[in-house]
């Protein structure tokens, strides 16, 4: 039989005897055993993610990262001599569909481990299949806060949540000196859950919100809400949007003749997001986690480079890479391999999970040098609190992301 792509694995069912196993209940019946009667279990990693759906840059980038990953390690020779294999579906940000997904990698692909979600809805509809399945699950950029909340017992978060890029902002906001902010965002969970951690985040460093205004996102006219936040007069402005939506903020910021300074979360690293807007979106500012000044960071975008051609060094295609590396690093533990060599699947699960907890502080190419996932017995989410967060700034219509100039990211006479 064949993954989705390409490569060939054995169909095998949860909770079977090992070969030693079935190699002694065959002598006992008397049949001589001449050869194993499985070859060794395949490293499957599933991959769920939207790469045709309204966050396809999203699932594309990383899984384009995941890809470079899984090229390192079997040119390396693999992992304990036995080579990764691949199981991928577009969940085309369908929750419904996704979830299916997730469970057809968890019991007809019998993979060891599921890597995927960005958007928060398709990645929330796969935490009960990792539950039931008990598989491990690795959530990219998906950022509702609660997301990895206990109980979570067979996922994790590798992407920031919310509250954490909301923390950076509001640092950001408060160290230039803003004082009048002014919040406009989408309707969906990433929308309302970012804006309302922003808004105590500036709170609690004394900054006031002048004005916040919510949006449909299927709306094309946005010039109510836009000319709400201008007769505010703020002297910066918060959104948070996704990609399409978000263009038309700035375009509409831009045709009311808005020179305000902005910062746009996350979803502004996005490459629809600034095409859509095109010159609109010059001079923005948005929180990264990719420090490209990192040796190891230009390295990883020079490689992807090389494979998948130019792109911009946002944290979507390092998420991953780097959660392939975490499900590795975990694989190679002792006690996943004794579960391997026993062709024990829902062991080798918990041992993969057990590893990503015991030994949780892995340097990955998020955050700032130093800086460490930190998984643990009750932590489920990886992105460290501090130093995890630098910002750029977009440039040449929208098509590139540059140093920020913080001389000049500041309040308006």
């Amino acid at each position: 039989m064949k993954t989705r792509d390409g490569a060939h694995f054995a169909h095998r069912s949860p909770g079977r005897r090992s070969p030693r196993q079935l190699a002694a209940a065959i002598a006992l019946a008397g049949v001589a055993v001449c050869q194993p009667v499985w070859a060794k279990m395949p490293l499957k990693i599933c991959f769920v993610d939207d790469r045709s759906g309204a966050a396809a840059d999203t699932g594309i980038q990383s899984y384009n990262g995941f890809q470079l990953a899984v090229a390192e390690a079997n040119a390396a020779g693999g992992i304990g001599g036995r080579q990764v294999e691949v199981v991928a579906y577009d969940g085309k940000t369908d929750p419904q569909l996704t979830a299916t997904f997730a469970s057809r990698c968890a019991e007809d692909d019998e993979t060891l481990a599921i890597i995927g979600g960005n958007p928060a809805a398709p990645a929330a509809a796969m935490i009960p299949i990792a539950s039931e399945y008990e598989i491990p699950y690795l959530m990219l950029s998906a950022g509702t806060d609660n997301l990895t909340d206990p109980p979570a017992p067979f996922h994790f978060r590798v992407g920031p949540r919310n509250s954490q890029d909301a923390n950076a902002i509001a640092d950001l906001v408060h160290s230039q000196g803003f004082s009048r902010i002014a919040i406009i965002n989408n309707s969906l969970p990433f929308g309302t859950d970012s804006a309302h951690a922003t808004e105590a985040a500036l709170k609690s460093k004394g900054v006031e919100v002048v004005i916040q205004q919510t949006y449909d996102i299927n709306a094309t006219d946005l010039s109510p809400q836009v000319s709400g936040v201008r007769n505010a007069n703020p002297d910066v402005v918060l959104v948070f949007p996704y990609a399409a939506d978000g263009a038309r903020v700035l375009r509409t910021m831009q045709q009311l003749g808005m020179q305000t300074p902005r910062i746009v979360a996350r979803s502004a690293l996005l490459d629809t997001l600034r095409e859509l807007a095109g010159s609109a979106s010059d001079g923005v500012m948005i929180p990264n986690t990719v420090d490209i000044h990192r040796p190891d960071v230009k390295q990883f975008f020079d490689s992807y480079k090389a494979r998948f051609g130019v792109a911009q060094p946002t944290m979507y295609p390092v998420l991953g890479y780097d959660a392939a590396k975490l499900v590795f690093r975990a694989i190679a533990k002792p006690g996943v391999a004794a579960a391997l060599d026993e062709e024990d699947l829902p062991a080798v699960r918990k041992a993969i999970r057990d590893a990503l907890v015991e030994d949780g502080h892995y340097a990955g190419l998020q955050g700032k040098a130093g800086s460490t996932y930190q998984f643990g017995p009750d932590r489920r989410h990886g992105p460290a609190d501090t130093d995890w967060f630098v910002f750029v700034q977009v440039a040449g219509n929208g098509k590139q992301l540059v140093e920020p100039d913080l001389a000049s990211f500041k309040p308006k006479p």
